[in-house]
């Protein structure tokens, strides 16, 4: 699972290097499929190569096409990259994209929070690495509003810190376009459905979850000629009724954010996916199944 990637290293971004990296372990020790080719092989009974591995991609950002992309080219390796619609076409910002905005682009040196649930968050804000360390600590709070709350307190925060919040993304925030997604679905990048707007889906309505669920994938196939049947859960957040639509709308398949591997019991709907740890060591022991041998010992 992958999210960001940058040419240097980065404190929350895969850099180059590091995924080349990867890509070189990939074709020594594992077999990497598309996503369609493991859930046919799923749907129909049959078996898989040793180590079977898919490569993922959440969000959609700019950097998928510049650094990503060439790469996985390069290796002739396929990947499915998870698209929010509404952020492709330039309407929105990822909300968690807002509070790492608003504290990179604040000059205040010390950021205090308090939810009226009683959460708090408290920090000096000494450097760019702190603010996006603080920023993930507010968005976890955020992440369990409704969508309505979450927007109001995201501009609350916006004033108190007197930071203006732009309409459209900034550079370091761009998303792809539509002539790179089709021009990856063409090649060894599937494009697939990760919602409109990205919203947390079982803090939504039933009428909104309809929407992002159908509308992401009837915008997509549209674009792409042809059928969308992937889905990623954004943030990881499921429920049962949300589970239950993603079904009806008619995907194949849908991906968590939990740790893990999938085999032939798995549930198509909730699989599990390994987040890549940029150090080439901590990658390899979780691909190879190493830290999950490890975990299950500790328990």
């Amino acid at each position: 699972m992958y999210h960001r990637f940058s040419e240097e290293s980065h404190p929350y971004k895969i850099s180059e290097d590091e995924f080349e990296s990867h890509l070189a372990y990939l074709v020594k020790h594992n077999n990497v499929l598309s996503l369609d080719e493991v859930v046919e092989a799923k749907i129909l009974g049959e078996e898989l190569p040793a180590n079977p591995t898919v490569i993922t991609i959440d969000d959609g950002y700019s950097d998928v096409y510049d650094i990503a992309f060439p790469l996985l080219k390069k290796y002739n390796m396929p990947a499915t990259l998870y698209a929010i619609t509404d952020f492709i076409d330039g309407k929105i910002w990822l909300w968690t994209d807002l509070m790492r905005y608003i504290l990179m682009q604040s000059e205040a040196g010390f950021f205090s929070y308090e939810h009226p649930n009683g959460e708090r968050v408290e920090a000096e804000l000494e450097d760019d690495f702190q603010k996006l360390q603080v920023a993930g600590s507010v968005n976890s709070i955020l992440k369990k509003l409704p969508d309505r709350e979450k927007e109001f307190r995201i501009k609350e925060i916006a004033e108190s810190l007197e930071v203006e919040i732009p309409e459209k993304p900034t550079r370091s925030f761009f998303p792809i376009n539509w002539e790179q997604a089709r021009e990856m679905d063409s090649s060894v990048v599937s494009v697939e459905s990760h919602t409109v707007t990205h919203p947390i889906l079982p803090n939504v309505e039933t009428e909104q979850l309809e929407f992002e669920l159908s509308q992401s994938k009837q915008r997509l196939e549209k674009i792409l000629e042809r059928e969308v049947g992937h889905f990623c859960y954004p943030n990881g957040s499921l429920n049962e009724k949300v589970v239950e639509a993603v079904e009806k709308v008619g995907y194949k398949s849908a991906t968590t954010t939990e740790y893990g591997f999938n085999n032939g019991r798995s549930d198509m709907f909730m699989l599990k996916r390994i987040d890549a740890s940029p150090n080439i060591a901590n990658f390899a022991q979780s691909v190879s199944g190493f830290e999950q041998m490890r975990q299950k010992i500790h328990l």
